[in-house]
């Protein structure tokens, strides 16, 4: 009976760890940069990827009874992921918590308890897991408890391809996206907003060639073009507005020290009044500027195929 809870209690925490990381893209994406915050040195995106197999794998394991390898993978992961709480802790970093994808608390003291009472639940597991037969009823409740786990796991992850299909396929059959972006030649009226070192970023700073970016914290899209952006930096002035989230000042402060390199950054709020002066709609929004007038506008880097890039 030990043996059948440990395995319930472990495949049920991993299964919701993959669940939570892979139901929607915000949340695989929030895992990847913590790993990032973490561990900037490491590889963020392949390593996310290992830990998200590693876990899938342990669910399948944890599902074959007579055998401890789905315990010795479930106490490798949590050891692992100790590792990383007490690198946060000792590194004085406000990483939160993206095991089970977006939300989460900052790491701390209690994770390490959580993750070490899984540990010594996956030992006692293995101390008592007897040899598996077929004529058990055990055995095959065993294999029936975790395996209906594994199917749940399995619709979740069916439901939400379908449904992502679902809406790129809405996309393509709806207007195109630039409809929703500020046109060339639309003029840009009065506004006003404060940047990260104090000064007023006004229609006045739009005098000559000027590139505005518009991004969001846990925007995918915002998060590919700061990437081509930086890879290849604007030759003309930039300024980056950046629709913060209050609830996740760690997450805005990466984006707003990541985009800080191509220049100017300004943070806002939801509906604040800059973005009905640029008719900016959705994020990201990418306008190139002269003399207060747009001259072009998207949404990645190949909208702006053929348009000659400003140059200050």
């Amino acid at each position: 009976m030990l043996d059948l809870f440990a395995r319930v209690v472990l495949a049920a925490v991993f299964l919701a760890a993959v669940a939570g990381k892979v139901r929607t893209r915000q949340g695989f994406a929030e895992f990847r940069d913590s790993i990032a915050a973490l561990a900037p040195w490491l590889p963020a995106r392949p390593l996310a990827l290992v830990v998200l197999t590693g876990e899938a794998l342990a669910v399948v394991l944890l599902a074959i009874p007579g055998t401890s390898l789905g315990y010795a993978l479930a106490v490798a992961l949590l050891a692992a992921f100790c590792g990383g709480i007490v690198l946060a802790i000792r590194s004085a970093k406000s990483v939160r918590c993206k095991c089970f994808g977006a939300g989460g608390d900052v790491l701390g003291p209690k994770h390490l308890v959580r993750n070490a009472a899984l540990i010594a639940v996956a030992l006692v597991g293995a101390f008592v897991t007897p040899p598996a037969s077929w004529e058990e009823p055990m055995t095959l409740l065993t294999i029936a408890v975790v395996l209906l786990a594994v199917v749940v796991a399995v619709h979740v992850l069916f439901t939400f391809g379908l449904v992502a299909r679902v809406r790129e396929l809405q996309e393509r059959s709806g207007p195109p996206r630039n409809q929703n972006l500020p046109q060339p030649g639309t003029v840009i009226p009065s506004f006003s907003v404060t940047d990260t070192d104090g000064m007023s970023f006004t229609e006045a700073d739009l005098d000559g060639p000027v590139q505005v970016g518009f991004f969001s914290v846990g925007c995918g899209p915002c998060r590919s073009l700061t990437d081509a952006l930086l890879a290849d930096p604007p030759a003309a002035r930039f300024v980056s507005v950046v629709d913060g989230d209050p609830t996740d000042p760690e997450a805005t402060a990466r984006l707003v020290e990541k985009v800080s390199a191509l220049g100017r950054v300004a943070v806002i709020g939801a509906d604040d009044p800059v973005l009905s002066a640029f008719g900016v709609m959705a994020y990201p929004t990418l306008l190139h500027t002269h003399g207060g007038v747009v001259t072009a506008s998207g949404i990645k880097l190949s909208d702006f195929a053929g348009v000659p890039a400003p140059v200050a």
